[in-house]
C-alpha cells in the first residue's frame, strides 16, 4: 500500500476534528465514540485511533477551537455587566450549554481530560480579569454557578 502523503493525513485529522466539534455539540462527549466518528466521516476506527489512541486526545487538540466558539457568544468590548448579560443571555443557546457541558465534564473526569477543563478556565479567568479587573472573577463564579443550575434543570 503506498504511502499517504502528508496533505492527505492533514486533511483527514481535520475531517475527523470537524465530526468531534459536531459530536460533542449535537451528542455529548459520552455519547461520541470511535465508531460514531467513523459512521459519520468514513474513516475506519482503526485510522481514527491512529491519530487520536486516547478519547481525551480530542479535546486536547480541539482546546483553541472550542474555547474560540465558546467566547463568541460572550460580549468583551463593553463593561462586566454587559458580559454578564450576554452569558446569561447565552444559556439559551444549544452551542454555548454544549460547551459548558463539556467544560464541566472534564472537570470531573480522570486521566488528560481535566487538563482540558482547567486550561479553558483559566484562559477564561485571565480574558475576563484583562479586560473586566480582578473584581470580574466572583462574577465569573456566580455566571459558572448560575450555568450549572441551568443544565440541571
Amino acid at each position: 500500500m503506498p504511502k499517504r502523503s502528508k496533505e492527505d493525513t492533514e486533511i483527514t485529522i481535520q475531517k475527523i476534528m470537524d465530526a468531534v466539534v459536531d459530536q460533542l455539540l449535537h451528542l455529548g462527549y459520552d455519547k461520541m465514540s470511535y465508531t460514531t466518528l467513523s459512521q459519520q466521516t468514513g474513516v475506519s476506527r482503526t485510522g481514527i485511533s491512529h491519530h487520536f489512541p486516547k478519547k481525551t486526545d480530542f479535546t486536547a487538540a480541539l482546546d483553541g477551537r472550542i474555547f474560540k466558539m465558546f467566547i463568541e457568544h460572550l460580549e468583551f468590548e463593553q463593561d462586566l455587566q454587559a458580559f454578564s448579560d450576554s452569558w446569561i443571555k447565552a444559556l439559551d443557546n444549544a452551542e454555548f450549554l454544549a460547551i459548558l457541558r463539556l467544560l464541566f465534564h472534564h472537570i470531573v473526569t480522570a486521566d488528560r481530560a481535566h487538563e482540558f477543563a482547567a486550561h479553558g478556565i483559566e484562559r477564561l479567568y485571565k480574558a475576563v480579569e484583562v479586560k473586566f479587573g480582578n473584581e470580574s472573577a466572583k462574577e465569573l463564579e456566580w455566571l459558572m454557578g448560575k450555568s450549572l443550575i441551568k443544565m440541571a434543570n
